[in-house]
């Protein structure tokens, strides 16, 4: 009979960091550029007028993004009442676009996850599995893993890269 070794292995732990870390709600973007005087120029009234007829109720349950034209003139005003208005319905509001946003909430993830279950274990952090989980992502994790995973490696259980060894392995 043959034993497959890799998955009978207790201390052996795959972490997909895009399922595993990922936002658990949706990610939904709002362009507020047409809000602005020919797409550039913080009107009061204009914006606040586009603000009220908004239906924010779409975002609820949702992660919300705020887009806008990198020349436009914004006060920082602007970005306050957008996430004050944004935060009554969405789980978060975030200025940047959709693909940025998931990447720092896998970040955020990460920093409040509870890395105690990876102690004195082999660690496979999976790669290529996701265009969001960036190199920095990478680093965040294999931060957050030292000191606490007896080894670190990364890709796929028949193919990976030794990362990091804890001195107990040496």
């Amino acid at each position: 009979m043959i034993k497959n070794r890799v998955q009978s292995n207790e201390k052996l732990v795959s972490i997909d960091i895009a399922k595993s870390f990922g936002p658990k709600f949706p990610i939904k973007s709002l362009d507020i550029t047409p809000w602005l005087f020919k797409g550039l120029i913080l009107k009061e009234n204009l914006f606040n007028d586009s603000i009220d007829k908004h239906n924010w109720q779409e975002y609820q349950d949702s992660y919300l993004c705020i887009e806008v034209n990198e020349d436009a003139l914004l006060a920082p005003w602007a970005y306050m009442i957008l996430t004050e208005v944004g935060k009554r319905h969405a789980k978060d509001v975030l200025f940047t676009n959709p693909i940025d946003a998931q990447s720092q909430l896998i970040k955020r993830n990460i920093d409040e996850a509870d890395f105690s279950s990876y102690k004195e274990k082999y660690v496979l952090v999976k790669g290529c599995s996701n265009k969001s989980v960036t190199p920095d992502i990478y680093a965040q994790i294999t931060k957050k893993l030292i000191g606490t995973a007896k080894k670190i490696m990364y890709g796929e259980a028949c193919s990976f890269v030794p990362v990091y060894m804890s001195n107990s392995n040496k």
